[in-house]
């Protein structure tokens, strides 16, 4: 008997080169039946009709989005959220809405998510949200992103404990630096790039899109036992350290 097509729903995958785009490739490539998601209904439809698959709209700042998403899509075996953005900015100028910004989009809407995604996932199913490797790396400006990430990572071993049960297992994946849509502003600036990649002890460059979705088509196969945990995608990133204050200021000065 031929067994049955997983189907996977990708959701933040409408930015050409992003890590949502190179997941949704990848499980696709790896026999899935993929649904992408986004904000953008032509940029998501072009991807679709690429992949043969289907697309739906969702903005993850809207709970009612989400449910509409879930709802379209189900059932699904695999859910992906890649969907979000990055904030810089020191505690002395940041203002309340910046925090609220980041923690609506990396922890409140992913919990949203969750609520949502269940009915619409049988025993069995994997659910992938991504971090970052600021969410356990203090470095300075990050306030706002570093701590929404870090906020995901506890809801992921919540929901973990939680969903267990439910036959669903729930991970992250957590890359280092990455050169994508989000990025450009860093990598901009070589110096400023060769400050963080510099700290990478393997290889010290920057984590490729496809090596990110090579993590998330492990977490999301039948035979990956595996839930509640953070995978580090940063080429051992995460055992060092970012920029400080003063190191950051004098790159400006020079």
């Amino acid at each position: 008997m031929t067994q049955a097509k997983l189907k996977a729903l990708v959701i933040g995958s409408s930015s050409p080169g992003g890590l949502g785009e190179a997941v949704a490739k990848r499980l696709s490539e790896d026999g899935c039946d993929v649904i992408v998601a986004a904000r953008s209904e032509s940029k998501i439809a072009e991807l679709a009709e690429k992949l043969g698959g289907r697309h739906v709209t969702c903005d993850v700042r809207n709970e009612a989005s989400i449910r509409a998403a879930c709802e379209a899509a189900a059932p699904f075996d695999i859910l992906v959220n890649a969907a979000g953005t990055t904030c810089a900015g020191g505690l002395s100028k940041i203002d309340r809405g910046q925090l609220e910004d980041q923690m609506e989009l990396h922890f409140t809407a992913n919990a949203l998510l969750l609520k949502h995604a269940i009915p619409s996932m049988p025993n069995g199913g994997s659910i992938v949200l991504f971090s970052s490797v600021t969410a356990s790396l203090a470095g300075a400006g990050l306030t706002a992103y570093s701590c929404a990430k870090a906020a995901l990572e506890q809801l992921v071993r919540v929901a973990a404990i939680e969903l267990g049960d439910r036959g669903l297992r729930v991970n992250a994946v957590s890359p280092g630096f990455s050169k994508t849509p989000m990025t450009e502003a860093i990598f901009a600036d070589p110096a400023l790039a060769n400050m963080y990649l510099g700290r990478v002890p393997y290889e010290a460059r920057a984590v490729l899109p496809n090596e990110v979705a090579s993590a998330v088509a492990w977490l999301s196969s039948q035979d990956c036992f595996v839930s509640g945990e953070i995978v580090q995608v940063s080429g051992g990133a995460q055992l060092g350290s970012l920029p400080n204050g003063s190191e950051l200021r004098n790159l400006r000065k020079a």
